[in-house]
This record gives C-alpha cells, structure tokens and sequence, in this order.
C-alpha cells in the first residue's frame, strides 16, 4: 500500500511517497486487528504426567542411602537403598529446610518413603532405568 500527500504550502505539484512508517502503520495495525480476532480456541494439551500412574523410575546413585518417612532430613528411617536400586517414582515436591530448598521424591520398591532427589538419577520408563542401573 503506498500512500501519496502533496507538500505543504502549495508547493511541488508532483506527489511524493510517504515516509516508510507511515506507509506501514495502516498494515500493521491492521494484522493486528485481525490476528486479535481470530484466536483458536485454547484448549489444556494432554500431558502424560496426568495420564500415568508414575513419574518415571529412578536409580539409587549414592553407595548407600535411607528412605525417609517424610520429605526431611529430619524424618524417620524406614529402610535403607543400595546404589543401583531401582525404585518407582510416584511423586515429586520442592522442600524448602531452613534457606536451603530441595528436591524429594516418593519412591515404590521394598519401602514406600522418600528420597532427596540428588540420590537418585530418574528415567521415563523402567526399561532404560534398568539399562543405567545394569552399567
């Protein structure tokens, strides 16, 4: 779209091109409008996290460690994981303990507890927990 004006005060009687942003503007403010207008419907997109009954699974990375009863350092030992364990991650919570925040994951296996997250390395299914824990 080019838009023509003729100068001021008589003078040139020739038309001149527009200086560029004005000649944009119109076209912009008009995408604008119609882009504004013919939004999709949004819809939420289907995430497997609520669709499956477990996060992933993960693998014990420290030598030794306990599940907790609760996601704290200061809960109750209700048994002890040896490195390369293979646990089902059922959920996982930001813990804040004093300044420090942390991650705790809810772990299936022999005992049902909780983990901090820096002991265990999660994966999306069990089959390439298996292969991590088989290394």
């Amino acid at each position: 779209m080019i838009v023509w004006f003729s100068l001021p005060g008589g003078q040139g009687e020739g038309k001149t091109p527009a200086p560029l942003g004005k000649r944009l503007f119109p076209a912009v403010f008009a995408a604008i409008l119609l882009s504004a207008c013919s939004r999709p419907e949004l819809s939420p997109p289907s995430t497997p996290l609520l669709s499956r009954e477990t996060l992933g699974y993960g693998v014990v990375t420290a030598s030794y460690t306990r599940i907790l009863d609760e996601p704290s350092l200061d809960g109750v030992a209700i048994g002890y994981v040896r490195e390369r364990t293979i646990l089902k991650v059922l959920e996982r919570r930001l813990v804040k303990e004093g300044e420090r925040p942390g991650y705790w994951i809810l772990t299936e296996g022999n005992y049902r507890g909780w983990l901090p997250e820096s002991v265990v390395k999660i994966y999306d299914n069990e089959g390439k927990a298996r292969t991590a824990a088989d290394r």
